[in-house]
């Protein structure tokens, strides 16, 4: 079972809302899969791969309205076979002429910006129609919502961007799209929709992710930090090695041949690992800023030197 179809068993078990907002969602879910039929008596169609959305439909409807209904499975002669329901609804007259179905929008749409619940019951109905969400194990996160109706997509973004979802619009062949990409806010837009259980699924998947890459970039850091400390002594042993063997040690400040003597003993060793044998044995108010001074003066030397050479 894919995660979108999760999902959308999750919303089905929602129904902490009142007949108002159930009626939207109905409205919506119609509006994005719904075809009315002109016949005596008129029809109205519905069609899901989702047996369960296609009963949700029918069964809350019968709330609202009175008609006959038929449900019959088809099976589509593509490459996986698959099977879609459809429930046609028989004597729809009052519920095309209710839900406004036969013009292109809502004639509720100033009350649905009225209230939060309004406005997720009807992306939680489009949703459920034609929605699509990607698991958030994948590489990418991506919500989706499409339809042949331009106006209903602009219409759902609208709706979206009022929860600062930062939801945007694409064409796909025939389909206008409202898409979401970023994970926290699809995170937000299942839990307005009323999909608890797989919205803590989805943030858990984002938190070990987060730990995962927070752990690869400190192991990281800590990888570019030990060839950087390790490149460091590499050039400052170079230089204590020629002045060793060719400057008159004699002449040498014995503040920087204290830190000759324990870079050779410690080559391997970071600043701060230095300071600290520095500060236990030899010169315990030697800053780090002075460690660096006393091996630069080094280097100085030992190019001054080599020059003369």
């Amino acid at each position: 079972m894919s995660f979108s179809t999760n999902v959308k068993e999750d919303i089905l078990k929602f129904n902490n809302i009142d007949s108002k907002a159930l009626k939207l969602t109905l409205e919506a879910m119609l509006r994005f899969s719904g075809e009315i039929v002109i016949s005596k008596p008129l029809k109205l169609n519905f069609s899901s791969n989702n047996l369960s959305i296609v009963t949700y439909l029918i069964k809350n409807l019968k709330k609202l309205y009175e008609f006959e209904y038929e449900i019959e499975q088809r099976k589509i002669e593509r490459f996986d076979n698959s099977i879609t329901y459809r429930a046609s609804i028989i004597g729809a007259n009052k519920i095309i002429e209710d839900m406004n179905l036969a013009k292109d929008s809502s004639k509720e749409k100033d009350e649905i910006f009225s209230d939060e619940e309004y406005m997720a019951s009807y992306l939680r109905g489009a949703f459920l129609s034609r929605g699509s969400v990607n698991d958030p194990k994948s590489k990418n996160g991506h919500l989706e919502i499409s339809s042949t109706n331009t106006k209903e997509i602009i219409f759902i973004q609208k709706i979206m961007n009022e929860f600062e979802l930062n939801a945007r619009v694409t064409k796909r062949k025939t389909y206008t799209v409202c898409y979401i990409k970023k994970r926290e806010s699809i995170a937000d837009l299942l839990y307005r929709l009323g999909a608890t259980a797989t919205m803590n699924y989805y943030q858990d998947i984002l938190i070990t992710k987060e730990i995962k890459a927070n752990a690869k970039r400190s192991i990281n850091l800590d990888i570019a930090n030990q060839y950087k400390t390790n490149a460091s002594a590499e050039e400052q042993l170079k230089y204590i090695k020629y002045l060793e063997y060719n400057y008159p040690l004699s002449e040498m400040d014995p503040k920087l041949l204290m830190v000759m003597k324990v870079r050779k003993e410690h080559p391997e060793h970071s600043l701060s690992q230095l300071l600290d044998i520095i500060h236990d044995e030899y010169d315990p108010k030697l800053t780090k800023s002075g460690l660096n001074h006393r091996f630069r003066k080094l280097k100085e030397i030992a190019l001054d030197y080599a020059k003369k050479d």
